[in-house]
């Protein structure tokens, strides 16, 4: 298809087409899913809800995931484009599944973000007490935020290809740290099967399904290598290739991980409230020494990590902005770094605002990230819904769908739909009962804003979720089936 004018004209008003390798697609994807980070934070997110029950969480996950790419590759092989799962959605379901999915995308971006720049805090102030300096203090809690906020916003604004070099080489040298403890917590704990967390009886408690949400969210980012689709090279092949490998080797990784790390939780130190899990399963494990290396390399992890999750949130309020759905500046590109750094700053500094409040309230730092994690999550398993529900649909119209993507298809929808009602009937005790009615009202913030949009401007709600870009390929199939001009969506970047 030819690609329309943009709505902004000059060299500056849109992201660079090409400039991303394969390589660099699976990085952005890999800073943004940030293995290291998740490792690091995850598994404690999941015994602090699930306990023992945290293993079968994280495999209910990881299979619920690998569903949900699946379906992601099959529409990313045909069309790509900088809106991600907004587009994917609208293309089955229609502008509104577009807005809102774009939305629930931007909100969990928000919450990942904030728990980014909360865990580097978290990182580097246990490292400062190591070393003998008396940092537990509000006040300087609040300077190592804002320089923590500032580092993750500066990453993106030079860059998709400076974010995705920085993220692969902390991930390295984090993922070898954080080995030593996972191995010294086999050894110590000795080879054998640890029976209570293998116990099928999990399956059937309420905490492990309020868990899986967040198991679910441990993936959250694979899916932005799609927002690299206009940026990246060959993106109809090196997108889906990205994204099935990444949540392939994450599910491996996780999966190591969680078992040996819940065995070190039940050791004599305590995960508490506020606590960073890794240097507590260390200290049990009798390799506290690492947790210096473990502490400020996830530290600096985190701080990238944040801002993969930025660079992926500004490109979805990006494009709804470029589409005309949200307030213009938000689709500002810089004259230089050809980066939407309008975007970029809300994000980061909406980021920052959720991390300051879980600095200065009595919650503790860690539950706080954990609460903000499963809103994120919501918002995730509602978005990957919505592409569940519209790829079949999308498929049949355009004469592709096949047995096998209506399977992968039902299994996802089902798979979610099933997580998402034991979150809330029967209801889950403590804060844990409000937090999906939390990011209802999040969404439905949202959903008001489109509607307000298709009353006052409704050519543009009916444009939403139009930027993309056929492959060739996908192109000439559609012209000899002679559907190519029934596809509603320009390749407008």
């Amino acid at each position: 298809m030819r690609e329309q004018p943009a709505a902004q004209a000059g060299p500056d008003a849109t992201l660079r087409a090409g400039a991303v390798s394969g390589l660099g697609v699976f990085a952005q994807g890999l800073a943004a899913a940030a293995p290291s980070v998740a490792i690091a934070s995850v598994p404690g997110s999941l015994f602090l809800v699930a306990g023992t029950g945290s293993l079968w969480a994280a495999i209910i996950g990881a299979v619920l995931v690998a569903f949900v790419a699946t379906v992601i590759a099959l529409q990313a092989r045909r069309t790509v484009s900088s809106g991600s799962l907004g587009t994917y959605a609208g293309n089955g379901l229609g502008p509104v599944a577009a807005f809102v999915t774009g939305w629930a995308l931007v909100i969990g971006y928000l919450g990942f973000a904030a728990g980014g720049v909360l865990g580097a805090v978290l990182y580097f102030n246990s490292f400062l007490q190591q070393i003998g300096l008396h940092t537990d203090h509000l006040a300087i809690k609040i300077v190592l935020l804002v320089l923590a906020t500032a580092a993750a916003l500066a990453i993106p604004f030079r860059g998709v290809n400076v974010s995705v070099k920085l993220g692969l080489g902390f991930e390295v040298v984090s993922l070898l740290a954080i080995a030593v403890i996972l191995v010294a917590s086999y050894v110590t704990y000795g080879a054998h099967f640890d029976s209570a967390q293998l116990d099928l009886g999990h399956l059937g408690q309420n905490g492990t399904l309020i868990a899986a949400v967040t198991a679910v969210g441990s993936y959250a980012g694979f899916e932005s290598a799609a927002s690299l689709g206009h940026e990246a090279r060959d993106a109809h092949r090196t997108v889906p290739r990205a994204i099935l490998r990444l949540v392939l080797g994450l599910a491996v990784l996780y999966l190591l991980a969680t078992y040996p790390e819940v065995l070190g939780f039940q050791g004599a130190e305590q995960l508490g409230t506020d606590s960073t899990p890794l240097p507590v399963v260390a200290r049990n494990a009798g390799v506290g020494w690492v947790t210096y290396l473990v502490d400020l390399s996830l530290g600096t992890a985190m701080i990238v990590f944040s801002s993969a999750v930025v660079n992926s949130g500004a490109r979805s309020l990006f494009t709804l902005a470029r589409e005309g759905a949200l307030p213009r500046p938000l689709a500002r590109v810089h004259p230089r770094f050809r980066t939407p750094y309008v975007a970029i700053a809300f994000v980061g500094l909406a980021g920052f605002v959720v991390g300051l409040i879980g600095t200065v309230n009595s919650v503790g730092r860690f539950q706080w990230d954990v609460y903000v994690g499963i809103v994120s999550s919501y918002a995730y398993l509602f978005a990957y819904l919505l592409v569940a529900i519209a790829t079949p649909l999308w498929l049949r119209r355009i004469k592709a769908l096949s047995t096998g993507s209506l399977l992968v298809s039902v299994l996802a929808v089902a798979g979610i739909g099933y997580v998402i009602y034991q979150n809330l009937i029967p209801a889950p005790d403590g804060a844990y009962r409000y937090l999906p009615y939390v990011f209802a009202v999040l969404v439905l913030a949202g959903l008001a804003r489109f509607l307000w949009l298709r009353v006052t401007r409704p050519a543009v709600a009916a444009r939403v979720g139009s930027i993309q870009t056929l492959s060739d390929a996908e192109q000439h199939r559609l012209a000899e089936l002679g559907l190519l001009d029934t596809i509603r969506r320009p390749s407008v970047h």
